[in-house]
């Protein structure tokens, strides 16, 4: 599932549509959300959970288990995604796919959010069935929301999430988490 995104350098750049000047996003990593005041708010990827390590997603069909209940509750957010990266194929030939808005347009993903005595404020990215572009890669995705859906999630308790295809563009890309990204093999050339 998502483990790595991409998203505004400036946390006051996310009310503005997808800047190309953005930054790797991984579990663990800080980034901007948004909660239901408005504010703007820099937590950590990930509820730290004991046997389980770092959570950064959250099933949205497992909403009302003890672990997740008060935060769906009281604590919702959205995480303002520029792009995100799914993998697929065999281990040692993953092929890496960019997700994003056709509009170059944020992409507005469901989350919720924990103080932790830890970590401080922590954040978990919902995740909702895959729609047709993104079932052939993965199983599960980010649950994004439409404009008309965001007020919604934030203030009115919304939690059901089937994003439609036309949403989301996707290409073959480099991994963004190597170092040394491989040369292009003839196929990718042309």
């Amino acid at each position: 599932m998502c483990n790595a995104f991409n998203t505004a350098k400036k946390p006051d750049k996310v009310r503005l549509p997808a800047p190309e000047d953005s930054v790797l996003i991984r579990r663990t990593d800080q980034a901007s959300v948004v909660i239901p005041s408005g504010e703007i708010a820099t937590m950590r990827w990930g509820f730290q959970r004991k046997g389980l390590g770092v959570v950064n997603n959250t099933r949205s069909d497992n909403l009302d288990s003890s672990m997740w209940h008060e935060a769906i509750e009281k604590r919702r957010c959205l995480i303002p995604v520029a792009s995100y990266y799914e993998w697929s194929g065999p281990k040692g030939q993953k092929q890496t796919h960019l997700f994003r808005s056709p509009l170059n347009e944020w992409l507005w993903m469901a989350g919720i959010w924990e103080d932790s005595p830890e970590q401080g404020r922590c954040f978990s990215m919902l995740t909702t069935e895959a729609n047709s572009l993104v079932s052939p890669i993965h199983h599960r995705m980010p649950a994004i929301l439409t404009a008309d859906e965001q007020q919604a999630y934030l203030l009115e308790g919304l939690e059901s999430f089937a994003p439609a295809p036309n949403l989301l563009t996707t290409e073959k890309t480099a991994n963004p988490l190597l170092k040394n990204p491989p040369s292009p093999i003839q196929e990718e050339l042309f």
